[in-house]
């Protein structure tokens, strides 16, 4: 696999599961498709998917769609990552291919003690009743660190970090 260009010097692999980190800097309302205009506390937010696919469907693809503020909004997470003042300031990247995007959202749920702020966000296909994919963390800096420690524990050493300046 070669480099890509928004992921120089990391080998990304082309199917897996990945959790996005993303800041909220300040209490908002953002309007999410058809589940309507939402309250965002300040914050840190996971939002857990796979990407088992080729080309836009590959992780990398998938996770270049979720950095990309202008991009035409068809699931949950692009109308909150495309908003101006949200960040994604990390994703969580494991390889697989299996869609093990419940098994770690549900982990990540249960370990980091994260409440569920919308039900149903991104969670349109879930087959174990996840509630959402989209899981607040609170506004500890501290978190990140944590959730990285407890993805690590649930994924092995086969972990790779990513994290975006903005």
């Amino acid at each position: 696999m070669k480099n890509s260009s928004i992921f120089p010097r990391t080998r990304i692999p082309k199917n897996g599961v990945y959790t996005l980190i993303m800041f909220v800097p300040y209490e908002k309302r953002i309007e999410i498709g058809k589940i309507g205009v939402q309250n965002f506390p300040k914050g840190y937010y996971a939002y857990t998917g796979s990407a088992l696919g080729k080309g836009a469907l590959s992780l990398e693809g998938r996770i270049s769609r979720h950095l990309r503020k202008d991009k035409r909004k068809r699931w949950h997470i692009d109308f909150l990552s495309a908003d101006r003042d949200v960040k994604v300031i990390s994703a969580l990247v494991a390889s697989t291919n299996e869609k093990m995007e419940c098994e770690i959202n549900q982990y990540l749920h249960e370990k980091m003690y994260a409440a569920i702020p919308i039900l149903e966000f991104g969670s349109s296909d879930c087959k174990k009743r996840c509630g959402s994919h989209l899981l607040y963390l609170g506004c500890d800096e501290g978190v990140v660190r944590k959730l990285t420690k407890s993805y690590k524990e649930k994924v092995g050493d086969d972990l790779i970090i990513l994290n975006f300046r903005f």
